[in-house]
């Protein structure tokens, strides 16, 4: 095991670095410090977080781990969460991974080591099968993960039960770990016995389909990659190109779309949303309170009804960023043809402003001699209500003078005997 660890340090280009190792004071733990405090070309901290769920059995772990560092003779840091933090499992993980994060800033450290082992590889594997998962949830626990870093995925929990006997380790038991009303002791205690008597090897027979999983999904994740590129920009994907895809392709791409935004992206989810992108050229599905997968103007998109209406306003200039648009506005000679939205009249003695709709806004449709509410124009333009108050429009006071994408004013038209105009140029950045 020595050498093995050895040989992930030099893999990963980690000899002499300073490395962090998450120390929770349990049996694996243990067994890595052990490993790593006999290899001589690294500079090892442990760290513990202190969930403080079990009163003075968790203050128990955390001396225990103490002393199985000093006895190492190697620097140990801890914190303690509060008590009235939340007591799950999905805000202990948040909560340790962001004490991992500043700890790996307060000590200036290259790595940070935890635990895993192949068994928690495989168990997590068997979770996700049963709650539900993705391709690339079968990829299970990742050996490497920005600085993240798992010397022992690949080592059975009896190896390192027999290196912790034959080294005369001490550490932590969590008595929680034998309760199968979680889950995942569910799966340790129950199902994989029963599925070690159909086949003895199967943690090895399990944890070589992550592994071939893992190198599979590498190939499938250039190809998708290449493709993303080509049919998303600016969070949107373009529905035409989307179409034109493999059905396999279209999952994968919304699976992808659809990370960190919707929890649950099992095959029938996917399957559904694809289907309403095949059936629908205009029209929107929720997926989540508030979120809604929204198909307008060929474009495919995340609405979030929640987010924030922006409400500020800039003073037009030659260069304007505003939202997520640049507004370029560049003075140029009187074109022998006009083309609507492209060519504005302006006046620059005048106070124009880049903002959003207000109450009371009216406008004087191109063609048009008479004002209306800017409200009934955007009704009879079809444009949707939840996009009416994310356009970027030029105003003069409560007149708009041009609206972003869609149309512009009567009163900004050239006229041939005007001794110049500007030309403007909308796109989002």
């Amino acid at each position: 095991m020595i050498n093995s660890v050895k040989k992930f340090i030099k893999e990963n280009g980690l000899e002499n670095k300073k490395i962090l190792l998450g120390l929770s004071g349990g049996i694996d733990s243990a067994a890595l410090l052990d490993i790593l405090s006999k290899i001589e070309n690294i500079e090892v901290v442990a760290i513990h977080l202190n969930h403080n769920w079990r009163g003075i059995d968790s203050k128990k772990d955390e001396e225990l781990a103490r002393k199985i560092a000093k006895d190492k003779n190697i620097e140990f840091y801890s914190e303690t969460l509060p008590k009235n933090v939340k007591k799950t499992e999905t805000v202990a993980r948040e909560l340790r991974y962001k004490f991992f994060e500043d700890c790996k800033e307060k000590f200036m450290a290259d790595a940070i080591f935890l635990a895993h082992n192949k068994n928690d590889n495989v168990e997590t594997l068997i979770y996700r099968l049963i709650k539900g998962t993705g391709p690339n949830g079968l990829n299970s626990i990742p050996k490497q993960r920005d600085f993240f870093y798992r010397p022992l995925i690949e080592v059975e929990r009896k190896e390192i039960e027999k290196y912790a006997k034959e080294n005369g380790l001490i550490f932590a038991v969590d008595k929680s770990n034998f309760d199968t009303k979680y889950k995942r002791n569910l799966i340790r205690e129950k199902i994989l016995p029963i599925m070690e008597e159909i086949n003895p090897e199967a943690i090895n027979s399990i944890s070589n389909f992550i592994n071939l999983n893992v190198m599979n999904q590498k190939i499938v994740d250039e190809t998708i990659s290449k493709v993303q590129k080509q049919i998303i920009k600016s969070e949107k994907i373009n529905r035409e190109k989307f179409l034109s895809q493999k059905k396999e392709i279209q999952y994968e791409i919304i699976n992808r779309f659809l990370k960190g935004i919707l929890k649950t992206r099992d095959f029938r989810t996917i399957d559904k949303l694809v289907k309403f992108i095949q059936n629908n050229s205009s029209n929107q599905i929720s997926i989540g309170k508030n979120l809604f997968l929204k198909i307008y103007n060929n474009e495919i998109y995340i609405l979030n009804l929640k987010e924030k209406i922006f409400e500020d306003e800039i003073e037009l200039k030659e260069k304007n960023k505003f939202l997520n648009y640049e507004i370029l506005i560049k003075e140029v000679k009187i074109p022998v043809t006009f083309k609507e939205n492209e060519f504005i009249k302006l006046d620059k003695t005048k106070n124009y402003k880049i903002r959003t709709r207000k109450e009371g806004d009216i406008f004087t449709p191109f063609g048009s001699k008479t004002p209306q509410k800017l409200k009934t124009y955007f009704i009879k333009k079809k444009i949707p209500s939840e996009l009416r108050d994310k356009i970027p429009l030029i105003a003069l006071n409560n007149e708009i003078l041009y609206i972003s994408g869609v149309s512009m004013s009567e009163k900004l038209r050239v006229d041939k005997n005007d001794k110049k105009c500007y030309k403007i140029t909308v796109k989002e950045i």
